[in-house]
């Protein structure tokens, strides 16, 4: 089975108290949240983020910690919810998210030093987290190359573009947030895609329920947090802050990118974000379908479970029970399946 490794937990946070220092011109967070809001960027997650504006609040919520957990459980044990809830798999999967749980319990008193430089470089790291998120939407959404000559011209013009469809797209992706997540199931937004996901809502809170409780949430959040800022940044500006030479490198990817002209977009923005804004309270196009078990299901563990696995993930922190040679209560329990390692592909190098 897979430890949360204490050889790999100190390792992370030896690297984590020398990432290094950076500076921003001033380009607010809230700027750069209004600027993809204005072009759509990331609008269908935006959607269900606020899905207390639509009827299907509690569904949609129960919606995106699945399609989280498929997410999670695919970069963990490579294979998604739909597949982890097949009968043939289900004890299999419980009993590593079991050891997955207990290996972090054992392990969290080495993160406790830590937990302040966690929370440090949270509030740190956010504002250039979301400048990677904006590059890497730019370039998704619009085909923009944030670094290219021309590219605030161009920005420019899509904004002014966006001025009078910004309220249609904005509709149009909060009438599709649930469609969105059921995708991200592997599901239509049918009757028979419904009629799915309320099975999978149900196999999802019998996966979950009797697993060990997680004992330190608010460090696991601390730690599933600045991971995933690492991993955006290192997604959006292909700089890994956790590398030896992490402070060169974001400084030549910072060095390409028009920061000023970036700030002085802000007073073209207030407007179009205010459309953008108002327009996300528009009821769900998907609103018709029954998803009454997806709404009543209990999936208040599903989002610890997958934040746990996520970090496991990303910060490469699942060994072999044993294979580090430092004590490993985990390394005594015998009779469970053996998980894949996930330090592998999915951890950040």
């Amino acid at each position: 089975m897979t430890c949360f490794c204490s050889a790999k937990t100190a390792s992370l946070m030896a690297s984590l108290a020398v990432v290094p220092s950076f500076s921003l011109p001033p380009i607010s967070m809230s700027l750069m949240a209004s600027l993809a809001a204005s072009l759509g960027i990331n609008a269908a997650l935006g959607a269900s983020l606020n899905a207390h504006a639509n009827a299907n609040a509690s569904a949609n919520a129960n919606l995106a910690a699945m399609a989280t957990l498929s997410a999670a459980l695919q970069a963990s044990m490579g294979m998604k919810l739909a597949a982890a809830l097949n009968a043939s798999a289900k004890a299999s999967v419980q009993a590593r998210l079991a050891a997955a749980i207990n290996g972090f319990n054992a392990n969290a008193g080495l993160m406790l030093p830590s937990a302040s430089l966690m929370a440090s470089l949270s509030a740190r790291l956010a504002p250039l987290a979301l400048l990677a998120g904006l590059v890497m939407g730019l370039k998704a959404t619009l085909n923009i190359n944030l670094a290219a000559p021309g590219a605030i011209a161009a920005l420019s013009a899509a904004l002014s573009a966006s001025a009078s469809a910004s309220a249609g797209v904005s509709a149009s992706a909060s009438l599709s947030a649930t469609a969105a997540l059921l995708g991200a199931l592997g599901l239509g937004a049918t009757a028979q895609g419904a009629l799915a996901a309320n099975a999978m809502a149900s196999g999802t809170a019998s996966l979950v329920a009797g697993l060990p409780a997680i004992g330190n949430f608010g460090l696991l959040a601390s730690l599933s947090a600045v991971l995933s800022l690492v991993a955006a940044i290192q997604a959006g500006l292909g700089v890994n802050l956790l590398a030896a030479n992490a402070g060169a490198s974001l400084s030549a990817a910072l060095s390409v990118l028009p920061l000023s002209a970036l700030a002085s977009l802000s007073a073209s923005l207030s407007a179009k974000a205010c459309v953008s804004a108002s327009a996300q309270a528009v009821a769900n196009a998907a609103a018709g379908l029954n998803l009454a078990g997806v709404a009543a299901a209990n999936l208040s563990a599903v989002a610890a479970i997958s934040m746990l696995l996520t970090a496991m993930a990303q910060g490469g922190l699942g060994l072999p029970a044993g294979s580090c040679g430092k004590p490993c209560p985990l390394a005594l329990l015998q009779g469970v399946p053996p998980m894949p390692s996930i330090s592998g592909g999915g951890s950040i190098h």
